[in-house]
């Protein structure tokens, strides 16, 4: 029976290979090669002690490179580079767990749920001793992926009253709408027309579908953090401002954002965002809790993995108080720190 099925397919086991649909034996490629064509693009951030492309160059010397791929079928797989990227192609919907090995060795493995036809999704991870743990996870078209972004009010692009209103803010192009986007001042609640240029904002949102090569973020909420675009009396940060944070002063509760410099989750030097601060802040993050994107679910990392990726390089969100602040340095006891993409 074996060989009549076989010459049934044709003389060849390479022409068998390619009549396999007809022969009723299913695509060659299972299920892998007709799924919806989903992209997922990674970045590595390293391990402790080193960020970015730096780091992963660094582990490449000491051991083979570092592959990713699909739990059940290693044909979708790829090298990560010498900066951190890696490309997978063909990802089947469903649960997807991506595996990391290094030299024959499994390094870690990392599941990703809810994998949907069409989806672009982007990931950061970082590669500790102890496995590997998700940063970020963003998935263009369907919203996924909070985020927060610190800065000023860079442009007006749409000013609306009673519909969606646009802003750039610190790069990124923010959508307000009613009934969906909360602005407040303190305690006191506000409206768009108190978003004016130059004005700092901390904002809470989420990702919106991709137009065209723009990724614009849904505002869930809008902190206005200085008054009189930040140079008004009595803030701290006119001509005789003695904090290097600008509107700082010692004992207030604030939220900064921005790249880790040097140290480490207990101790870390900050570069803020924008022009808030003349000078890096030092941030003691040794009672703080840490927390990563995304915050809950299958593929929340742990606070630990959370407190391992503070390194050089990455980017955090700070909720603290200021402790000491002079023109040159400053101190913030942080309460909580988020890390970010």
């Amino acid at each position: 029976m074996r060989i009549s099925s076989r010459f049934l397919c044709g003389p060849s086991l390479v022409v068998a290979a390619l009549l396999l649909v007809s022969c009723g034996g299913g695509d060659p490629l299972g299920p892998w090669a007709s799924n919806g064509g989903i992209t997922l693009r990674g970045t590595v951030l390293g391990s402790a002690g080193a960020a970015s492309g730096a780091g992963v160059r660094a582990l490449a010397a000491a051991a083979g490179p570092l592959i990713v791929s699909v739990q059940g079928n290693s044909a979708i797989s790829s090298p990560v580079d010498s900066d951190g990227q890696f490309t997978l192609r063909g990802l089947p919907e469903g649960r997807v767990i991506l595996v990391f090995t290094r030299d024959g060795g499994t390094v870690g493995t990392l599941p990703l749920d809810n994998v949907r036809a069409g989806q672009e999704i982007t990931i950061t991870v970082t590669v500790t001793p102890t496995g590997v743990a998700l940063v970020d996870d963003r998935r263009n078209g369907i919203g996924h992926g909070d985020l927060e972004i610190e800065g000023r009010v860079d442009q007006v692009l749409v000013l609306s009253t009673i519909g969606e209103s646009r802003f750039r803010i610190d790069g990124r192009t923010v959508v307000v709408r009613p009934g969906q986007t909360a602005i407040r001042e303190g305690n006191s609640s506000r409206g768009v027309g108190d978003l004016t240029m130059g004005r700092r904002v901390h904002v809470k949102g989420t990702y919106l579908p991709l137009e065209g090569t723009l990724q614009p973020v849904l505002a869930l909420e809008i902190k206005l953090q200085d008054s009189n675009n930040g140079n008004g009396p009595g803030n701290g940060n006119g001509p005789n401002s003695s904090c290097t944070i600008n509107g700082g002063r010692v004992g207030d509760r604030l939220e900064l954002e921005g790249d880790v410099v040097s140290g480490g989750a207990a101790s870390f030097l900050l570069r803020v965002n924008g022009n808030r601060a003349g000078s890096p802040v030092l941030v003691d993050a040794a009672s703080a809790e840490f927390e990563c994107t995304p915050r809950s679910g299958p593929n929340a990392p742990t606070p630990a993995q959370c407190r391992a990726s503070v390194m050089g390089g990455a980017k955090v969100h700070v909720s603290g108080t200021l402790s000491a602040c002079d023109t040159a340095s400053a101190l913030v006891r942080a309460s909580t720190v988020r890390v970010q993409k």
